[in-house]
């Protein structure tokens, strides 16, 4: 006899295909146009993008875009962490690497294939610390680019820097990242279990089959204390995995979704299809 909580998944699989074609529509939305813009902003030495968000945008399509996981754009934009649904018309931070930057045309240039960046002019910004330290470039090339007729800038001035290539950034473009080992969020979780008993559930996990992204162990969870880390157990092979809750499920997913999981998670839980049963511990 099966199952009954398998039996209730198999019952919701037609229904649940649905959200499925909405994401691969909004995956394969073009990011950038030409005619776009990006600002961008140093903070503590490191380089963040503002890409407006367009319709149809979400996470997991600017991640693939931009080679960064869906975890790393949270932790740049924490208001996603109580609701990830980006919102049009907004701009979400990224961080760029300088490969992604190209800061002069050279040859072989063309315009179709390049949207401009502006640097956004932040209180105490000078135009030589610009020039010379954030982007290594001339003053003068600054000052001829932006038709400058002196050194004087002030707060909120957008300066164009360079331009950013349409199809996203190269995984080769982006520093190896110190991957979190499995047993480290497993400690993390005995620790919180010990302080509070965790909170038992189950039902349908979904994650990103076709989707690049970096081996981060993370999930998404409507309840679960963000920050946190949660249990996720496959009884069909009885393989667990411990991942950090980075936000709430997004809208548009469906309400009987209980967790969604990293690639790399769920490639842990030797998930095969791209919803699957699952029992969950988490903390409140």
């Amino acid at each position: 006899m099966k199952n009954t909580a398998m039996n209730r998944y198999l019952a919701l699989t037609p229904l649940l295909l649905l959200p499925l074609l909405v994401f691969a529509q909004s995956s394969n939305a073009s990011v950038l146009r030409t005619r776009d813009s990006l600002l961008l902003v140093v903070d503590y030495g490191e380089k963040f993008l503002l890409h407006p968000v367009r319709s149809k945008q979400t996470l997991f399509s600017l991640g693939k875009y931009y080679y960064i996981s869906v975890e790393d754009i949270v932790t740049n934009n924490t208001d996603l962490e109580d609701d990830p649904t980006l919102k049009t018309g907004t701009r979400i931070r990224i961080p760029v690497p300088n490969k992604a930057i190209r800061r002069f045309k050279g040859t072989n240039f063309n315009p179709d294939e390049w949207v401009s960046i502006y640097y956004v002019v932040q209180p105490g910004d000078n135009l030589y610390h610009i020039s010379k330290r954030y982007f290594e470039m001339d003053v003068r090339e600054i000052k001829m680019r932006n038709k400058l007729k002196s050194d004087n800038i002030s707060p909120g001035q957008r300066l164009h820097i360079g331009w950013f290539g349409i199809e996203g950034i190269h995984p080769d473009w982006r520093p190896v990242k110190k991957t979190v080992q499995l047993a480290e969020h497993r400690q993390a979780f005995v620790e919180e279990t010990d302080e509070q008993k965790a909170v038992e559930s189950q039902g349908v996990c979904q994650w990103n089959k076709t989707g690049k992204e970096s081996s981060d162990l993370y999930a998404m969870h409507r309840n679960a204390k963000i920050g946190s880390v949660i249990s996720v157990t496959n009884p069909m092979n009885n393989k667990t995995v411990y991942a950090k809750v980075i936000s709430r499920i997004p809208e548009g997913f469906e309400k009987n979704l209980e967790v969604y999981v990293s690639h790399e998670a769920a490639k842990k839980l030797g998930a095969v299809d791209e919803r699957f049963f699952v029992k969950v511990k988490y903390m409140k």
